[in-house]
Protein backbone atom coordinates (compact mmCIF):
# COMPACT_ATOMS: atom_id res chain seq x y z
CA UNK A 1 0.00 0.00 0.00
CA UNK A 2 1.38 3.48 -0.91
CA UNK A 3 1.93 5.53 2.47
CA UNK A 4 0.25 9.11 1.88
CA UNK A 5 3.82 10.61 2.37
CA UNK A 6 4.58 9.30 -1.13
CA UNK A 7 1.16 9.51 -2.84
CA UNK A 8 1.78 13.53 -2.80
CA UNK A 9 5.27 13.09 -4.44
CA UNK A 10 7.00 12.19 -0.91
CA UNK A 11 9.64 10.09 -0.75
CA UNK A 12 10.52 7.86 2.46
CA UNK A 13 13.92 8.22 4.73
CA UNK A 14 14.65 4.60 3.66
CA UNK A 15 14.79 5.53 -0.20
CA UNK A 16 16.09 8.61 0.13
CA UNK A 17 19.22 7.15 2.06
CA UNK A 18 19.49 4.70 -0.83
CA UNK A 19 19.36 7.50 -3.48
CA UNK A 20 22.60 9.32 -1.59
CA UNK A 21 24.42 5.95 -1.15
CA UNK A 22 24.19 5.86 -5.50
CA UNK A 23 24.98 9.22 -5.39
CA UNK A 24 28.73 9.30 -6.51
CA UNK A 25 28.81 13.57 -5.88
CA UNK A 26 27.35 12.72 -2.12
CA UNK A 27 29.20 10.35 -1.33
CA UNK A 28 32.47 12.13 -2.37
CA UNK A 29 31.17 15.29 -0.30
CA UNK A 30 30.45 13.06 2.89
CA UNK A 31 34.15 11.08 2.85
CA UNK A 32 35.68 14.60 2.51
CA UNK A 33 33.55 15.96 5.33
CA UNK A 34 34.28 12.31 7.42
CA UNK A 35 37.92 12.89 6.46
CA UNK A 36 37.97 16.33 7.46
CA UNK A 37 36.79 15.77 11.22
CA UNK A 38 39.22 13.20 11.79
CA UNK A 39 41.95 15.38 10.68
CA UNK A 40 40.71 18.11 13.42
CA UNK A 41 40.35 15.64 16.11
CA UNK A 42 43.52 14.25 15.45
CA UNK A 43 44.96 18.08 15.33
CA UNK A 44 43.59 18.67 19.06
CA UNK A 45 44.39 15.47 21.03
CA UNK A 46 48.20 16.47 19.87
CA UNK A 47 48.05 19.77 20.72
CA UNK A 48 46.37 19.28 24.14
CA UNK A 49 49.02 16.69 24.79
CA UNK A 50 51.18 18.58 26.83
CA UNK A 51 48.22 18.96 29.29
CA UNK A 52 47.50 15.63 29.42
CA UNK A 53 51.21 14.85 30.15
CA UNK A 54 51.27 16.87 33.15
CA UNK A 55 47.66 15.62 34.49
CA UNK A 56 49.42 12.08 34.57
CA UNK A 57 52.60 13.35 36.45
CA UNK A 58 50.28 14.22 39.30
CA UNK A 59 48.34 10.82 38.91
CA UNK A 60 44.95 11.83 37.28
CA UNK A 61 44.79 9.32 33.64
CA UNK A 62 42.82 10.68 31.04
CA UNK A 63 43.00 10.34 27.52
CA UNK A 64 41.59 14.03 26.66
CA UNK A 65 40.81 17.07 29.22
CA UNK A 66 36.86 16.21 28.13
CA UNK A 67 37.11 13.27 30.14
CA UNK A 68 37.36 15.47 32.79
CA UNK A 69 34.64 17.46 31.91
CA UNK A 70 32.15 14.78 31.12
CA UNK A 71 32.71 12.57 34.80
CA UNK A 72 31.32 13.23 38.10
CA UNK A 73 34.46 12.54 39.69
CA UNK A 74 36.31 15.11 41.74
CA UNK A 75 39.57 15.35 40.81
CA UNK A 76 41.54 17.85 42.84
CA UNK A 77 44.83 17.29 41.73
CA UNK A 78 44.16 18.28 38.08
CA UNK A 79 43.15 21.56 39.31
CA UNK A 80 46.60 23.28 39.46
CA UNK A 81 47.64 21.83 36.19
CA UNK A 82 45.01 23.31 33.97
CA UNK A 83 44.54 26.77 35.74
CA UNK A 84 48.24 26.61 34.67
CA UNK A 85 47.61 25.65 31.35
CA UNK A 86 44.99 27.89 30.71
CA UNK A 87 46.98 31.07 31.86
CA UNK A 88 49.90 29.60 29.42
CA UNK A 89 47.29 29.57 26.67
CA UNK A 90 48.43 28.70 22.89
CA UNK A 91 46.13 26.14 22.23
CA UNK A 92 43.19 25.86 19.98
CA UNK A 93 40.34 27.02 20.80
CA UNK A 94 38.62 23.86 21.54
CA UNK A 95 41.24 22.97 23.83
CA UNK A 96 40.88 25.94 25.67
CA UNK A 97 37.25 25.79 25.97
CA UNK A 98 37.18 22.16 27.34
CA UNK A 99 40.06 23.30 30.27
CA UNK A 100 37.79 26.16 30.60
CA UNK A 101 35.14 23.82 31.08
CA UNK A 102 37.08 21.08 33.17
CA UNK A 103 37.68 24.09 35.65
CA UNK A 104 33.72 24.48 36.30
CA UNK A 105 33.75 22.84 39.83
CA UNK A 106 33.23 24.53 43.05
CA UNK A 107 36.56 23.92 44.21
CA UNK A 108 37.81 26.14 41.22
CA UNK A 109 36.44 29.30 42.83
CA UNK A 110 40.38 28.99 44.84
CA UNK A 111 41.69 30.40 41.27
CA UNK A 112 38.80 33.07 41.07
CA UNK A 113 40.85 36.15 40.45
CA UNK A 114 42.67 34.40 38.00
CA UNK A 115 40.21 33.33 35.93
CA UNK A 116 38.78 36.45 36.39
CA UNK A 117 41.66 37.29 34.66
CA UNK A 118 42.06 35.54 31.16
CA UNK A 119 37.84 36.19 31.24
CA UNK A 120 38.34 39.89 31.13
CA UNK A 121 41.41 39.48 28.89
CA UNK A 122 40.54 36.79 26.89
CA UNK A 123 43.11 36.03 24.14
CA UNK A 124 40.73 33.70 21.66
CA UNK A 125 37.03 32.87 21.63
CA UNK A 126 37.22 29.53 23.16
CA UNK A 127 39.25 31.11 26.11
CA UNK A 128 36.64 33.30 26.69
CA UNK A 129 33.52 30.78 26.46
CA UNK A 130 35.86 28.26 29.02
CA UNK A 131 36.92 31.38 31.64
CA UNK A 132 32.64 32.06 31.72
CA UNK A 133 31.83 29.14 31.99
CA UNK A 134 34.19 28.28 34.80
CA UNK A 135 33.66 31.20 36.97
CA UNK A 136 29.92 30.90 36.37
CA UNK A 137 30.19 27.01 38.22
CA UNK A 138 32.36 28.04 41.20
CA UNK A 139 31.12 31.16 42.11
CA UNK A 140 29.88 31.83 45.61
CA UNK A 141 27.84 34.68 47.13
CA UNK A 142 31.35 36.37 47.77
CA UNK A 143 31.76 36.54 44.17
CA UNK A 144 28.30 37.92 43.50
CA UNK A 145 29.64 41.66 42.65
CA UNK A 146 32.19 40.41 40.14
CA UNK A 147 29.28 38.18 38.72
CA UNK A 148 26.95 41.62 38.31
CA UNK A 149 30.30 43.50 37.03
CA UNK A 150 30.43 41.06 34.47
CA UNK A 151 27.24 41.05 32.94
CA UNK A 152 28.13 44.73 31.80
CA UNK A 153 31.19 43.76 30.16
CA UNK A 154 29.66 44.20 26.50
CA UNK A 155 32.75 43.08 24.63
CA UNK A 156 32.73 39.58 26.55
CA UNK A 157 29.14 39.12 24.20
CA UNK A 158 26.48 35.98 24.57
CA UNK A 159 29.20 34.46 27.26
CA UNK A 160 27.93 36.60 29.93
CA UNK A 161 24.41 34.48 29.88
CA UNK A 162 26.19 32.02 31.87
CA UNK A 163 26.30 34.27 34.79
CA UNK A 164 22.48 34.70 34.91
CA UNK A 165 22.29 31.59 36.61
CA UNK A 166 24.71 32.24 39.76
CA UNK A 167 23.58 35.45 40.31
CA UNK A 168 20.05 34.37 40.53
CA UNK A 169 21.22 31.26 43.10
CA UNK A 170 24.14 32.68 44.80
CA UNK A 171 22.61 36.29 44.87
CA UNK A 172 19.68 35.79 47.38
CA UNK A 173 17.26 39.14 47.55
CA UNK A 174 19.71 41.46 45.33
CA UNK A 175 20.39 38.67 42.76
CA UNK A 176 16.80 38.15 41.84
CA UNK A 177 16.23 41.85 42.02
CA UNK A 178 19.34 42.63 39.23
CA UNK A 179 17.67 39.04 37.23
CA UNK A 180 14.48 40.87 37.45
CA UNK A 181 15.75 43.64 35.73
CA UNK A 182 17.34 42.11 33.22
CA UNK A 183 13.88 40.41 31.57
CA UNK A 184 13.54 42.64 29.32
CA UNK A 185 17.12 43.09 27.85
CA UNK A 186 17.55 41.81 24.71
CA UNK A 187 20.95 39.46 25.47
CA UNK A 188 19.97 38.54 28.63
CA UNK A 189 15.70 38.26 28.52
CA UNK A 190 15.06 34.75 27.78
CA UNK A 191 17.61 33.11 29.51
CA UNK A 192 16.44 35.60 32.54
CA UNK A 193 12.48 35.21 31.92
CA UNK A 194 13.23 31.31 31.91
CA UNK A 195 15.71 30.82 35.08
CA UNK A 196 13.04 33.12 37.13
CA UNK A 197 9.56 30.92 36.34
CA UNK A 198 11.75 27.57 37.61
CA UNK A 199 12.82 29.55 40.40
CA UNK A 200 9.53 30.55 41.04
CA UNK A 201 8.57 27.42 41.54
CA UNK A 202 10.82 26.77 44.58
CA UNK A 203 9.78 27.97 48.27
CA UNK A 204 9.82 30.71 49.86
CA UNK A 205 12.47 29.96 51.78
CA UNK A 206 14.76 28.84 49.39
CA UNK A 207 14.58 32.16 48.10
CA UNK A 208 15.81 34.21 50.68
Amino acid sequence: MTSTRKSRGGISATELMAQLEKDEAYQRKRAAFDSELQERGRTLRVAEQPIIADLLRVGVHVESVWDLVNTAEPYPAALPVLIEHFERGGYPDRVMESVGRALAVKPAVAFWERLKSRYLAPRSKGEQEGAAVALAACATAAQLDDLIAFLSIHDRGDSRVYFIHPVLTVGGSRGRQVIEVLRADPVFGKEAAALLRRKSRVSPRELQ
